[in-house]
């Protein structure tokens, strides 16, 4: 027995040692993975940052650009509002236009005797 028991134990530890190797190899294996999966998730981390920024400055230039839009709807309601009233103002000189013709075409009228043509 006695002679079997070194041997035993020289077989144990081998198969020990032998384990321990591929752990370790194992452990080396998955933290090759792990530092590869670190840099992925610092350049995902990076993409992510840069991606809200430029959200950022996108929603910055959405509202300066619904500033503009507000301000030039302002603007058209404005002018439309100009354009109404030049249209009013329009007939009414219109109107007086008219009313000053037909007040001097009876004038001259008259003071023709009636007739629609002038006498010389």
């Amino acid at each position: 027995m006695t002679t079997n028991q070194p041997n035993s134990i020289e077989t144990r530890l081998t198969r020990l040692e032998t384990l321990f190797t591929n752990v370790g190899e194992t452990v080396l294996s998955q933290n090759d993975a792990i530092t590869a999966q670190s840099a992925t998730i610092d350049v995902l981390v990076a993409n992510i940052q840069q991606l809200t920024e430029n959200a950022a400055a996108v929603d910055r230039r959405i509202d300066a650009l619904t500033t503009n839009v507000t301000e030039v709807a302002n603007r058209v309601d404005s002018l439309a509002e100009q354009a109404a009233q030049d249209r009013q103002q329009a007939a009414i000189d219109r109107q007086e236009f008219r009313t000053e013709i037909r007040q001097i075409w009876e004038y001259l009228r008259d003071r023709n005797g009636g007739s629609s043509t002038p006498q010389r």
